[in-house]
């Protein structure tokens, strides 16, 4: 999940990580989907009927919690809960995953 797309770097610093628990109408699962896979330092890792386990990296809290209000009033999503949060406090820009 690239944070700058000229360099390919995660901005010095944190770097914090957060998974959730997203609850979705299961008619509006292939929309959500499409609306997840195109919101930059978010990924859908699994889902069943009415549920979606996602991630989202980003450079600190204000950035997750932007990305997680965002999920929360996509048409379909009942609710958006973070389940995990870590922070990595690197030295320096840390190569991001394709």
């Amino acid at each position: 999940m690239p944070f700058d797309d000229t360099t390919g770097l995660v901005p010095a610093g944190e770097l914090h990580i957060a998974s959730l628990l997203l609850h979705v109408r299961p008619d509006r699962q292939p929309t959500v989907r499409a609306e997840i896979a195109a919101m930059p330092g978010t990924e859908l890792h699994i889902e069943q009927s009415g549920k979606m386990v996602v991630t989202v990296e980003g450079p600190h809290e204000g950035w997750i919690a932007d990305r997680m209000t965002a999920l929360h009033l996509l048409d379909g999503v009942f609710s958006a809960v973070m389940v995990f949060h870590h922070v990595d406090r690197g030295e320096g820009g840390v190569p991001s995953q394709p």
